[in-house]
């Protein structure tokens, strides 16, 4: 158990690894700030701490999606278009696209075009 009932996140609460830190090994031990033992639980508690803060607005949360500019221009959504490739095709269009200084998408939008344009 975290003992921290107060707003997350706890000002005294500091995980930070630096260069000197190994955790390579399940025997070694980490601890917060207040010399609390970090283990599953203390996760557990601490995500749950998260949820809780959420869901009672203490913490704000976007509810935008992450900002694309849009395609058209305008303020408007621009839908997406997915589909499955081979690896290897894949890893062709990556080459190419990085050759050309744009986006897998960029790539893959101009060949869309060019198809329906000449269909």
């Amino acid at each position: 158990m975290t003992g921290h009932q107060a707003a997350w996140p706890p000002e005294d609460i500091e995980l930070a690894l630096d260069h000197d830190s190994d955790i390579d090994s399940d025997s070694e031990e980490i601890h917060d700030a207040k010399g609390n033992l970090i283990t599953d639980e203390y996760v557990r508690d601490a995500i749950s701490d998260v949820h809780r803060a959420i869901d009672e607005g203490r913490v704000p949360v976007s509810t935008s999606r992450p900002a694309h500019p849009s395609l058209t221009g305008a303020r408007t959504h621009s839908p997406r278009v997915s589909f499955r490739v081979p690896e290897e095709l894949r890893e062709r269009a990556k080459a190419r696209a990085e050759q050309e200084g744009k986006s897998v998408s960029a790539l893959a939008r101009k060949a869309f075009e060019q198809f329906l344009r000449e269909g």
